[in-house]
């Protein structure tokens, strides 16, 4: 992998991260409000959800 698909996969994800803030600012703050309201065991276990979904996904290309 070169740095041309690292560079092309960063830029992906700083779009997809930033369309909800775009789109709607009151579901983004609500959604970081119930983050910061949940207990870390819940963050963590969602975190290597999001991973392991990554890496299957990875997989696949």
């Amino acid at each position: 992998m070169g740095v041309n698909e690292i560079v092309f996969a960063v830029s992906v994800f700083l779009i997809l991260e930033g369309m909800l803030p775009f789109i709607s600012p009151k579901l983004y703050k609500f959604l970081l409000m119930q983050m910061l309201n949940s207990d870390e065991n819940s963050i963590r276990i969602t975190g290597l959800i999001l991973i392991i979904i990554g890496v299957i996904l990875m997989n696949f290309i």
